[in-house]
């Protein structure tokens, strides 16, 4: 019988010597005292603000208590904070009340304004915490929208009570502590509602996978309204000891050098960022930066919350060597909202595997086995293994079913760590939360949309599965062709490009949506840049592009963690609401007829006449309009196309261009000339 694919914890028993989050602040503060628990560093080095482990207890029993006289057990409170220590107090404070924490991004008048209405009107908030000046900014902009109540908004200087007054709110283990709102392709924000239990089992999951203990140092600047953020740096502190130096994403962007100089000050154990973090550094971080960075003290650098690239890191390794870094250090993890966070991780004191799959059958048959050469190979990070009672099994998403040994399936997780659900969605979440297997009786797992295998007892993450774009039968994942498009023109702004596919005529068809840089934007190259796209896409990936939309710098849509919100981006092109600063689209309907052509008396300018209109009929585009000094991928031509030219000029003029010429040079003026010489040639013999 074949293996089938389950991924059993680590440590299978789980004891939290908590029973929710109020005794964690309260036996902290008692335990830990005059210890400073949190520092804020306003421009990544300074310290402004900091406070202990006894005064963070203080002043959250302190307005906790003003909650509780105002507010019921169960209200939400919405929490609009930049990243510093008042989130940290708000947070802990709706929690000690009994209230039901919901971290959100503040909106700002045009920008980011749907999703704070999504997230306030789907909570059906009761009140809202707020820095001093995010409420101003909400009296300002949105004091006569009836759909809030300023009555209702407080910054915590409004929220003195007598820390005396406070009452333990007893919250139950299964009692939800916070909403964390999730969006990007899974469509609208879902408030994924986090109990006492699955935060308390996640905490005692990084804790136990990162080996955390009193000691804990870490310097921090992920967003505190996202879960890796706040569970898996922020949070780690008050449940272990030891002290979070946190910085701002802004000043992480300004001069990500000055995260790396708080690390090396602080001598922090434990920091983490995504990918692009990664690749961040590597760019904007100089050698004479590099000779005040030491990194020797770090035990743990986490990546996660979007696909790890190989090439991003081994480059980091290689410019921060000399800083002290190690492979070691690197640990790669996989989590989500709706599992709190950590679903897996590996062993924090070996380097990280990477699993080189063959590229061609992962896209071609959505099956995992090894490749035989380099060139083919799609290198897959490992994602390590799930810890402390919870579960993680490959399932095929049609069938339900365990997927088999070299199968790539959806990732299914079950455990104390997953949520209970969607607030206010029930739908969503029994097709979510609630899944079953075929060959199972009574078991529920939680439904990730991610696609990943299992080799070797560890978990990779391979695709995301309502993202996948599917064209001709063949796979293609998104973030592949991002990241080619990303590469191929310096106009092109990292980060910030969607692909996804449309029905067109019956086909489904490639479109790519991609900021353009700000400094490129009054003297915009649109058709070099469209140029460039089709080109690269086509070497790559052999696929033809549909559409192509250039748009301005900072409007692409994005979740609060920084990924691309890919069906938003299709919504926004297909509605044509896209700020868009050029276009380009394939004319699916232009037909032009290819000139005649006598192949017994062919002149070496008839065949590039022939190639022109050939190229025309198959792209739709005019002849005018085609330069034969341009590669012929250029105007979008894909494999299928190549395979159909070469049988022609095969039927009509008995010639035939090798695959790996055509590929190499498919410039018309020269596929003319090496035709015109073949032909030469034959003539030339007896």
């Amino acid at each position: 019988m074949e293996q089938l694919q389950y991924l059993k914890p680590v440590v299978e028993k789980y004891i939290s010597k908590f029973r929710n989050l109020t005794e964690i602040v309260e036996k902290q503060s008692q335990h830990f005292g005059s210890r400073t628990a949190y520092v804020f560093l306003k421009d990544g080095l300074h310290e402004k603000e900091q406070i202990t482990f006894a005064e963070l207890g203080r002043k959250s029993k302190s307005v906790a208590a003003f909650l509780q006289k105002n507010y019921k057990r169960g209200d939400r409170c919405l929490l609009l904070y930049p990243s510093g220590i008042d989130f940290i107090i708000a947070l802990l404070a709706s929690i000690m009340a009994g209230l039901i924490a919901v971290p959100a991004y503040p909106p700002r008048r045009n920008r980011n304004s749907e999703r704070f209405w999504s997230i306030l009107e789907d909570s059906g908030a009761a009140l809202i915490l707020a820095s001093g000046d995010n409420k101003n900014e909400l009296q300002k902009h949105f004091g006569d929208d009836e759909r809030i109540d300023i009555n209702h908004v407080f910054h915590l200087n409004e929220t003195r009570g007598e820390s005396e007054d406070w009452i333990n709110p007893s919250s139950r283990q299964d009692d939800i502590a916070i909403l964390q709102y999730t969006s990007g392709s899974t469509g609208e924000p879902r408030g994924v509602m986090a109990t006492h239990r699955n935060i308390l089992n996640n905490f005692s999951v990084v804790s136990e996978s990162f080996h955390h203990d009193e000691t804990l140092v870490g310097v921090n600047w992920l967003p505190n309204y996202h879960d890796m953020g706040l569970f898996g740096t922020s949070l780690q502190t008050l449940f272990k000891g030891g002290t979070s130096y946190i910085i701002s994403p802004q000043a992480f962007i300004k001069d990500p050098a000055a995260w790396m100089q708080s690390v090396t000050k602080y001598k922090a154990q434990t920091i983490g960022c995504p990918n692009f973090g990664l690749d961040y550094c590597c760019d904007k971080i100089t050698e004479a930066n590099k000779k005040e960075i030491d990194l020797s003290s770090v035990r743990v650098f986490f990546c996660g919350a979007e696909p790890i690239h190989k090439e991003t890191f081994d480059r980091f390794a290689r410019e921060f060597k000399s800083c002290g870094f190690r492979e070691e250090m690197f640990y790669p993890t996989y989590g989500l909202a709706e599992a709190t966070l950590m679903v897996s991780g590996g062993d924090y004191r070996k380097k990280p595997d990477f699993f080189p799959a063959d590229a061609k059958l992962l896209e071609a048959e959505n099956r995992i086995r090894e490749a035989t050469d380099a060139e083919n190979a799609k290198e897959i990070a490992a994602c390590g293994f799930s810890w402390l009672g919870n579960e993680v099994l490959i399932a095929d998403p049609v069938e339900l079913l365990p997927a088999r040994e070299g199968e790539i399936g959806e990732i299914w997780t079950s455990g104390p760590s997953v949520c209970k659900g969607y607030w206010n969605n029930q739908k969503a979440s029994e097709e979510v939360f609630r899944a079953k297997l075929r060959n199972e009786d009574g078991k529920t797992y939680l439904r990730t949309g991610d696609l990943g295998f299992i080799h070797h007892g560890q978990l990779y993450i391979s695709g995301r599965l309502k993202d996948m774009i599917i064209i001709r039968g063949q796979n293609y994942y998104p973030q592949d062709v991002e990241r080619i498009v990303e590469n191929s023109h310096e106009a092109i702004r990292d980060y910030a490009v969607a692909a996804f596919s449309i029905n067109k005529a019956s086909e489904e068809r490639l479109v790519i949506v991609a900021e353009i840089e700000r400094t490129f934007i009054r003297s915009l190259p649109e058709e070099e840049v469209f140029t460039a796209i089709r080109e690269s896409i086509a070497r790559e990936f052999e696929l033809q592009v549909y559409a192509i939309e250039l748009i301005r710098t900072a409007s692409i849509s994005k979740t609060t963690s920084g990924k691309i919100q890919r069906r938003a981006c299709k919504l926004a092109f297909l509605e044509k609401e896209l700020k868009n600063l050029a276009s380009w689209e394939l004319n699916l309907e232009a037909e032009y007829d290819a000139s005649d052509v006598d192949p017994e008396n062919l002149a070496e300018n008839d065949l590039r006449e022939w190639l022109i209109h050939w190229l025309s009929r198959k792209v739709r585009i005019s002849p005018e309009s085609i330069d034969p000094e341009r590669s012929m991928f250029s105007y979008g031509m894909d494999s299928i196309a190549a395979v159909e030219l070469e049988r022609e000029a095969k039927e009509i003029f008995d010639i035939e261009w090798s695959l790996p010429d055509f590929l190499e040079d498919n410039r018309i003026n020269h596929l003319a000339k090496n035709a015109f010489m073949m032909i030469q040639k034959r003539a030339a013999k007896p």
